[in-house]
């Protein structure tokens, strides 16, 4: 209103939003003394518009941003549009340089706005994070009984709608706002996570049922590689004598799913470290082979578990054509003729796949891994029991890395001392 030349606009998700949201500021501009407005000449037309004659200022909201220079803009709802990079391009490019970009929104799933959210988290983009949740609100308390009994009813409540368990100490809230929060979740259930998230994963995740615990995830902070060797991200060197088991989750290489290679120190059972990591989607089976026998046999003849599900079948033949022998067999017995028989690699099925999830959980609830991927840490957050039940990556998003994971722990329950290659042998 009284710097000369500006504009200032607001670009609202829908139709219906338009008004209500240009009402806001109107009202701030009918607040004003009289003598304070005949000073600035404004004027009203049909686009939602406030313009100061005065001073050749205007601020507008509008679903359409195109062919207008923006020097502050504000975008409301990003995570409710649709189109949102083709929105991007049209907004985003029509503020200079020196001008200003503040987005706000509710969460609605893992969307295209998630990813917006995310990359600046990770300091990919050029905007700053803010989260704001439900404690921020001095007005969010209610008197507790002076009985405790409702916070043992909250932590099996919280199991059974996959809240945090430990929210009080978590987050060095009061009884009473613990109190007002218990009594939320009695009545919301699981939408208590998305009409009052504690942490933004929580929000984002509120159409789902996550499978790990989200707080916990939360606090997982991944590392940088200490070297990268064929795309293959090494957060630990190789140690003389430990036992190391990488699992692999096979792809076709056609540019859909990874091929996902995860490395495990389960030296310490007590502290299993993730050492090694990988995801491409454009690997071929074969070069998936070549790269599990390198990284085995500098890990001092790691077990390898890759599964052998569709494509995985050409990377176990290709490891037993290249003569690595630590590699997980199963022995079943053909019941035609009772005789036994090798099945080389992991073959996932129904009786198996919620055992592998299911080994991994406890382990990470125990407090027994180490995780230092990014890539993991993600896949973790986006990992969700779907209305079916079965558990997997949302819409959207992978579990390649998790499920190498599962198979390298589940190599653990199988691994047997085999022939040890040299660590030394400089393969890459």
């Amino acid at each position: 209103m009284t710097n000369k030349d500006i504009t200032i606009a607001t670009l609202a998700h829908k139709q219906t939003r338009l008004e209500k949201i240009f009402q806001m500021s109107k009202f701030a501009w009918d607040s004003l003394d009289d003598d304070i407005k005949k000073l600035y000449q404004v004027k009203y037309d049909n686009v939602r518009e406030l313009s100061f004659s005065a001073t050749g200022s205007k601020l507008y909201v509008a679903l359409d941003l195109r062919g207008d220079t923006i020097h502050h803009l504000h975008i409301s709802e990003l995570n409710f549009m649709k189109d949102l990079q083709d929105k991007f391009a049209e907004s985003l490019e029509a503020v200079p340089k020196n001008g200003t970009i503040t987005i706000e929104s509710t969460a609605n799933g893992l969307n295209a706005g998630y990813d917006v959210w995310r990359d600046a988290v990770d300091g990919k983009n050029e905007f700053t994070p803010h989260f704001y949740n439900w404690t921020w609100d001095e007005g969010y308390v209610e008197t507790p009984p002076e009985s405790n009994t409702w916070k043992d009813d909250y932590k099996t409540l919280a199991k059974q709608c996959n809240l945090i368990s430990n929210l009080q100490q978590d987050y060095q809230i009061s009884d009473e706002q613990f109190y007002w929060y218990y009594l939320k979740a009695v009545r919301l259930k699981e939408k208590t996570k998305q009409e009052y998230p504690t942490i933004p994963e929580e929000a984002f995740l509120s159409s789902s049922i996550s499978v790990f615990d989200l707080y916990k995830v939360s606090q997982l902070k991944a590392v940088s590689p200490v070297s990268s060797i064929k795309g293959v991200d090494i957060f630990e060197e190789p140690i003389k004598d430990h036992k190391y088991i990488i699992g692999c989750d096979t792809a076709e290489g056609t540019g859909g799913d990874s091929t996902s290679i995860e490395i495990w120190d389960l030296t310490d059972a007590e502290n299993i470290v993730e050492v090694g990591s990988f995801a491409d989607s454009m690997i071929r089976p074969d070069q998936t082979a070549d790269i599990l026998v390198d990284l085995g046999r500098i890990y001092n003849g790691a077990f390898l578990i890759p599964e052998r599900n569709g494509s995985g079948l050409s990377t176990v033949l290709k490891i037993q054509d290249k003569g690595y022998r630590n590699l997980f067999v199963n022995r079943t017995v053909d019941k035609k003729t009772l005789k036994s028989k090798n099945e080389y690699g992991w073959r996932t099925k129904g009786g198996n796949r919620d055992l592998m999830i299911d080994d991994f959980i406890e382990l990470f609830e125990e407090d027994k891994l180490i995780i230092n991927s990014q890539r993991l840490i993600q896949e973790m957050k986006t990992f969700v029991r779907k209305e079916n039940g079965r558990r997997e990556h949302d819409e959207g998003y992978h579990d390649d890395c998790l499920f190498a994971s599962f198979l390298a722990i589940q190599g653990n329950k199988y691994h047997r001392t085999a022939r040890v290659f040299s660590s030394k042998a400089k393969v890459f």
